[in-house]
């Protein structure tokens, strides 16, 4: 349809007005070292990412000294409402998952939050699948493999992580199961036979006997997993190569080989799945704080890489790639195009 001059005019002011809404943060400045205030939400208040957003947020207090930087334990989802609705700035450990779930509003979410929390960048791509089970089960049973789990239906007391740790669940054993046709009623007694809590949980359920098979998240190699072995003779599910890349490519993840000899009783090299985790923040969140959050980082990549192990493979061109599905967020890309690195 043919638009009337007052029409064309409307729109023409519109857009006028926005240009001037807009410049302003364009042409700020923000090669300064005044402070910055966030939050980072969205895991436990203890272990590994309270050690890590600790770390980082110390990074860019050095930075931009008096900067209010605070953590509040949280779990994944919760961490991605909580940026999407303004209570939180940051999470560090969005995951495929829950990102899509967020932007669908499918439960825990009660409604879609698409366009309101946005890319800054990838952490890492090492939270590994553990696939475990007891030397005793497996013997008793006649099983080496998850393939021998779909064929004889075998009953199993499993443990795994909380239902609303949504990628340490659906991403993992759930996809898993999916992928090798094991139904998961079926095989724990309709859920009755199930523990779920974090790693740490898992592990001592493990070391009591209270439990057959362990599928959960950690980091490689993970000592406590060593430690429950020399107490209770552990073994690795073995997985069809070909089966786990179907169950990677539903969340867009990749496999990843465990060596022998990882830990004492893998006896040859394993495929599991590797589940990435990035750092997203709130679309409130200004442009400043997040071109300077990502430019301590990236100004400081040594420091990073040596927090912790699943850190160590962090740069330029593991960080920066999108792969989330998400826009960039405003103050992630102007710093992206200041060094080059985004058209």
């Amino acid at each position: 349809m043919r638009l009337s001059s007052p029409g064309r005019a409307g729109i023409a002011i519109a857009a006028l007005a926005a240009v001037s809404l807009t410049t302003p943060a364009a042409r700020a400045d923000f090669n300064d070292k005044k402070p910055i205030s966030f939050s980072v939400d969205g895991a436990t208040a203890t272990g590994y990412f309270k050690v890590v957003t600790e770390a980082i947020n110390g990074i860019v207090r050095e930075a931009y000294p008096g900067t209010d930087a605070t953590y509040k334990p949280g779990s994944p989802a919760g961490g991605i409402q909580n940026i999407a609705t303004g209570r939180s700035d940051f999470t560090f450990n969005a995951s495929p998952v829950e990102i899509a779930y967020a932007n669908e509003g499918k439960a825990p979410f009660t409604q879609p939050l698409k366009g309101k929390f946005k890319f800054v960048m990838m952490l890492h791509e090492g939270l590994i699948v553990h696939n475990l089970m007891t030397k005793e089960w497996a013997e008793r049973n006649g099983v080496t493999s998850f393939q021998d789990i779909a064929a004889k239906k075998t009953p199993m007391r499993l443990t795994v992580n909380l239902a609303g740790n949504l990628q340490s669940t659906v991403t993992m054993y759930q996809t898993i199961f999916n992928a090798f046709g094991i139904n998961e009623n079926e095989v724990t007694n309709n859920g009755r036979n199930i523990i779920r809590g974090n790693s740490a949980t898992g592990f001592d359920a493990l070391r009591d006997g209270k439990v057959d098979v362990f599928i959960n998240g950690a980091f490689v190699p993970t000592s406590e997993i060593s430690d429950v072995a020399r107490g209770r003779p552990l073994q690795w599910i073995s997985g069809d190569p070909a089966k786990m890349a179907i169950a990677a490519k539903t969340w867009g993840l990749k496999t990843i080989t465990i060596p022998k000899g990882a830990y004492p009783f893998m006896t040859k090299d394993e495929t599991t799945l590797a589940i990435w985790n990035a750092v997203v923040a709130g679309d409130q969140v200004s442009e400043e704080t997040v071109y300077k959050f990502t430019k301590a980082l990236f100004e400081n990549i040594d420091r990073v890489k040596a927090i912790h192990p699943s850190l160590a493979g962090f740069s330029r061109e593991s960080a920066i790639p999108n792969i989330s599905g998400l826009p960039y967020h405003p103050g992630a890309a102007r710093y992206y195009r200041e060094i080059g690195a985004l058209k």
